[in-house]
């Protein structure tokens, strides 16, 4: 079948790449209409919702610091059910719990009008928080993985320079084992995988944990089709961090 797995690598990774998946839903036709123009089972896959539903995800892997999702939850309209059950058979504690929890990011008003069937009001820069606050899709629960080492905008810890993104995936790696944890399971989906296909960032830390990422990858499928999209920051900043921005985009 030929098919793509995308993996979006931090924000700005992530802001393409919701514009790409809204684009590439907005290809699908219904009946009555005309065949779509692409093959959608390329960069989609099919499955079953927690009711038994069928559904139809992205095949993408999404990485992103504590706080960078926004509204968007690991569980959606199409897998709560699973999920909720899922962690009632996991409780193994019998002795009494408190739940501690930060106030519910509010929807933003795009998000509103998709779910009420309205005609969404322009994404402006005041109105767009997080890249979530304008993506159209459910996503597979898989397919969200949340890094909770470093926090969006931190100013303790920041997540800028290179090495801290090339530390944080071989720590990860060591205990977690990303690929198999994370890619593995995308690929043996796949009949025949035509490409990976990446977005990220190279003025940031994210380009050294890609840069890490593509190294596994080399090592553990050899060769193959991989096609990288960098970005870079084009907005005004200190001259401090656009030192630091031209350093990471040299490595």
């Amino acid at each position: 079948m030929h098919e793509i797995v995308t993996l979006q690598f931090g924000q700005q990774a992530n802001y393409i790449g919701t514009h790409y998946w809204n684009t590439q839903e907005s290809y699908f036709t219904y009946a009555g209409q005309d065949e779509s123009p692409i093959n959608h089972d390329k960069s989609f896959r099919p499955g079953v919702g927690a009711d038994g539903s069928e559904t139809y995800s992205p095949r993408t892997l999404i990485y992103d610091l504590k706080g960078a999702f926004g509204t968007l939850r690991r569980e959606n309209a199409l897998y709560q059910l699973q999920q909720q059950e899922e962690s009632i058979q996991e409780g193994g504690w019998s002795g009494s719990t408190m739940s501690l929890q930060l106030p519910p990011i509010a929807p933003s008003g795009y998000q509103q009008a998709l779910d009420q069937g309205v005609e969404p009001p322009p994404l402006t820069n005041e109105t767009v928080r997080f890249w979530s606050d304008y993506n159209h899709l459910f996503y597979h629960p898989r397919s969200i993985v949340q890094l909770n080492e470093y926090e969006l905008n931190s100013s303790l810890m920041p997540f800028e320079k290179w090495a801290t993104g090339e530390e944080l995936f071989d720590n990860l790696d060591r205990e977690h084992d990303l690929l198999d944890r994370d890619l593995r399971p995308f690929l043996e989906e796949c009949d025949q995988l035509q490409a990976l296909q990446i977005l990220t960032s190279l003025d940031d830390a994210w380009g050294g944990f890609t840069a890490k990422y593509l190294e596994r990858i080399a090592d553990d499928l050899g060769k193959g089709c991989r096609w990288v999209f960098g970005s870079q920051d084009g907005q005004r900043t200190s001259r401090e961090k656009q030192l630091l921005q031209v350093a990471n985009s040299a490595q």
